[in-house]
């Protein structure tokens, strides 16, 4: 059983490699440094949108990414409000942000509460090379965003 997982985790890290090549051959960015990351495209695009409350509570997150200067290791993610949802206590979003590293294929999440207008932003450690990134919401049903994204070793 352990050779089928270790067979399958290859297999998805060799997807991940070919997605993240892909993308930079696609956004024609090399792999030099900038200030955001390369990222595969999203359907539902750079935006967490809430599917309840659409007249109180409505408008989507902006999810915007970039690369921490001097730390390769470090993504900068910054939530930010363009309507009512996320920008007061009232209508708080509460904002799950999870990673699979594609070196080292484990799971890690952050939590951050987005309850004000402006942005809010977190830096996570997500590693060099290709990664997964997921940003949705907790306890309030929202359509989230899943990219991959390329951190220059």
């Amino acid at each position: 059983m352990s050779k089928l997982n270790g067979a399958v985790r290859r297999a998805v890290q060799i997807a991940a490699g070919v997605a993240a090549a892909g993308a930079l051959t696609i956004s024609g960015a090399g792999l030099a440094s900038a200030a955001s990351p390369p990222v595969t495209p999203s359907p539902g695009g750079d935006n967490v949108w809430p599917v309840v409350n659409l007249d109180r509570c409505g408008g989507p997150i902006q999810i915007s990414r970039d690369i921490v200067p001097g730390r390769t290791d470090l993504l900068g993610v910054t939530l930010t409000p363009t309507g009512n949802f996320g920008a007061s206590s009232e209508c708080v979003a509460p904002v799950k942000l999870e990673w699979v590293n594609g070196i080292a294929p484990f799971g890690h999440a952050v939590t951050v509460t987005v309850d004000r207008p402006g942005p809010t932003r977190v830096d996570i450690p997500i590693g060099a090379g290709v990664s997964l990134l997921t940003v949705q919401t907790l306890g309030v049903p929202a359509f989230g965003t899943s990219q991959y994204v390329w951190m220059q070793p």
